[in-house]
């Protein structure tokens, strides 16, 4: 299979996208066809009343997998085509087919897209008034004390914020999906993963088991108690997928006081975990993981389940700070470099000068001695570097950005932004999603 094989496939003009945006939702409306009578249902008939366009009208709407609500789009639509023909708005193409297929020469169709600044500005309109709404929902989520759940593993049940319900997730069984302030839809996130733990399905390399003990010890054993991040089907949960650029999320997070996230959650009330360790199910009643997911450390066979940990037994053990040795540089460079020394120490070669090592405890020894933690770009800096060394490997997991200081700015500009903060973000979200 070629490249291009691989990533191009046959296209359609009213072929609708496998992939549509995450800002695109369920909610059921009858919509109206722009340009005759005929009614479709929103959103389980999208693919019908778009063929209906190409087929009885030759009209086709460019990235219409891209608006953020298709049923507002079409009732504009709807009414400036009672205005103007379909040549003053859109693109007007040539094409030597009937919508039969029919061989037929110079046949006229017609394309609906952002080109014309109209559409343009309904589509970014659109766009920001479902951020809002996003926005409203997230905050409703951090802040209702009213949410009721049974954990996924045991019969404790949660009667608080839906944070607190995450962090019993944490806390007693070591399953970590993300901090709840970066979650959206958190409801819809847990029924999820407690849909394909029914279907005896693992939550991160989705592949399916005979019973229960075996995908617990699966998931146990190869630390897949986490969601996969290659599924696109988590992208919706989480709020970093709406937002955008830097500029924009340090207005959010001052809005939403997001310094309060980076402390520890605290623990639920005592009473509330009493029955934490009685099993819903007996098949999960071994999962309250007193021995969780270890991270290796990168220069020994050393391990912990903290990372905090392994980057002091590092420093301790070994004179290497990764802190330091990785300052200023982004994630994409920091997983790089995690698997370049992986793949070093599997080697048994130096990191700064290359030597090879008949025994590892003799290159641990030099590199100790030698101080030989210089990691010379030219040398990790590969695309080679962005493919995990060892399968599961756990400290990639904890790898961030150092640059977190649009969380720090002064006060006085976290005050503007509090006092006019639907009118200023909403546009700039907007963008950076139209631009991502």
């Amino acid at each position: 299979m070629t490249k291009q094989e691989k990533f191009f496939g046959p296209l359609t003009l009213h072929q609708k996208s496998e992939k549509p945006t995450i800002f695109k939702d369920n909610e059921t409306r009858e919509c109206q066809c722009v340009l005759c009578e005929e009614k479709f249902t929103l959103p389980d008939a999208e693919k019908a009343l778009l063929t209906h366009f190409f087929m009885e009208h030759r009209l086709v709407i460019a990235d219409v997998n891209q608006i953020a609500d298709l049923f507002e789009y079409l009732r504009y639509w709807r009414l400036r085509f009672r205005d103007e023909s379909l040549p003053y708005f859109c693109t007007t193409m040539l094409l030597d087919s009937k919508p039969d297929g029919t061989k037929s020469k110079d046949e006229q169709y017609y394309l609906l897209s952002d080109v014309l600044p109209e559409d343009k500005e309904l589509r970014s309109n659109l766009q920001q008034t479902k951020l809002e709404k996003l926005l409203q929902r997230h905050q409703f989520e951090r802040e209702d004390k009213n949410y009721e759940k049974e954990c996924l593993f045991c019969r404790h049940v949660s009667k608080d914020t839906r944070a607190v319900y995450l962090n019993h997730l944490f806390e007693k069984h070591n399953f970590h999906i993300a901090k709840p302030d970066n979650l959206i839809f958190i409801d819809d996130l847990i029924d999820t993963v407690a849909s394909k733990l029914d279907n005896l399905q693992c939550i991160y390399c989705e592949g399916f088991f005979k019973d229960r003990i075996i995908l617990k010890e699966h998931m146990r054993k190869k630390g897949h108690k986490r969601i996969n991040p290659e599924n696109k089907e988590y992208d919706k949960f989480f709020m970093v997928n709406y937002i955008g650029d830097k500029q924009t999320k340090h207005k959010y997070q001052k809005h939403h006081n997001q310094k309060q996230s980076h402390q520890r959650i605290p623990n639920p009330p005592e009473e509330n975990d009493r029955e934490s360790n009685v099993d819903s199910d007996p098949e999960w009643s071994e999962w309250t993981e007193e021995n969780g997911p270890q991270i290796t450390c990168l220069l020994c066979e050393h391990t912990e389940m903290e990372y905090e940990n392994i980057l002091d037994h590092m420093e301790r053990k070994h004179d290497f700070s990764f802190t330091k040795s990785t300052a200023g540089l982004d994630f994409y460079h920091k997983i790089k470099i995690v698997n370049y020394i992986r793949r070093q120490i599997h080697l048994k070669q130096c990191l700064s000068c290359e030597t090879v090592f008949d025994d590892s405890s003799n290159l641990e020894k030099h590199l100790k001695e030698m101080k030989h933690w210089e990691l010379k770009k030219e040398k990790w800096d590969q695309p080679e570097y962005y493919f995990p060394t060892y399968e599961d490997d756990l400290f990639l997991c904890f790898i961030h950005d150092d640059d977190e200081s649009w969380w720090d700015t002064d006060q006085q500009e976290a005050e503007r932004t509090d006092n006019s903060f639907s009118d200023s973000i909403s546009k700039e979200m907007a963008m950076a999603v139209l631009n991502e």
